[in-house]
């Protein structure tokens, strides 16, 4: 995913300002499963609202409500919790894309559930987004080059997923490596941009980057709206049975 502006999106609950001060916790030093996950959405909010370096670990425990120390049982440094964040959202990402393009058949669906599942992850999930690219120039040597290669790897699904579009004839593109460039950073974008509150639903967004995606790949309508009703008639289908 290409890397974006360091304004931290506006769809998530806000973090302490940064001319403020971070909200003293109730000092404990708990060091259950929920304290991990409230040291993970603090330094989330810290790293999106003030960025990373200016983001201390005591501001990320008072965020956290625990003490300093706490968080050393979790993570051994600063740079740790930013590894662990950005390795959940990639992990998670491609967990939910690889399981939305299992459930459906031809390339034109494959991709455009690719796409549909990448605009709704970023949506709701907009300030880890924000996080995992962002803040990749802080990251050192050896874990910016992992991250990369993770990136690299995702982003090699969507460009097999074109590939075999054009191979079977629904989609054309003369360059498949910068169709995917282009179609990543559009859907990436919505974590900047989308708010809940706005005129159109996220799920509304996610079918206009679909028909944005394969319209620009050379498919047409009715093939566009054929997958749409697939991949709807799929949710549905999953909705029930859950």
């Amino acid at each position: 995913m290409a890397e974006k502006p360091t304004a931290a999106p506006d769809t998530a609950a806000p973090a302490p300002p940064v001319d403020g001060p971070v909200p003293e916790g109730d000092s404990d030093t708990r060091r259950g499963p929920e304290t991990r996950e409230a040291i993970d959405l603090a330094a989330i909010e810290l790293f999106a609202n003030r960025g990373y370096h200016a983001t201390s670990m005591r501001a990320i425990a008072s965020a956290a409500g625990i003490q300093p120390a706490a968080i050393y049982h979790w993570y051994e440094s600063k740079e740790a919790i930013l590894i662990g964040l950005q390795d959940d959202f990639m992990e998670e990402l491609t967990e939910a894309v690889e399981a939305a393009v299992d459930r459906v058949e031809t390339p034109a669906a494959k991709l455009a559930a690719a796409v549909r599942e990448h605009v709704v992850f970023h949506g709701l999930h907009a300030r880890a987004a924000f996080v995992t690219d962002s803040e990749i120039r802080a990251l050192t040597d050896d874990p910016r080059r992992t991250l990369i290669a993770k990136r690299d790897d995702y982003q090699e699904r969507f460009r097999s997923l074109i590939e075999a579009g054009v191979d079977d004839g629904t989609l054309k593109t003369s360059e498949d490596r910068v169709a995917t460039y282009a179609i990543l950073l559009q859907c990436t974008g919505v974590a900047l941009w989308f708010d809940p509150r706005g005129p159109l639903s996220l799920d509304r967004v996610a079918d206009l980057h679909v028909e944005l995606v394969l319209g620009s790949l050379g498919a047409s309508p009715e093939l566009i709206a054929g997958v749409l009703a697939e991949l709807h008639d799929g949710e549905q289908g999953e909705r029930k049975a859950a």
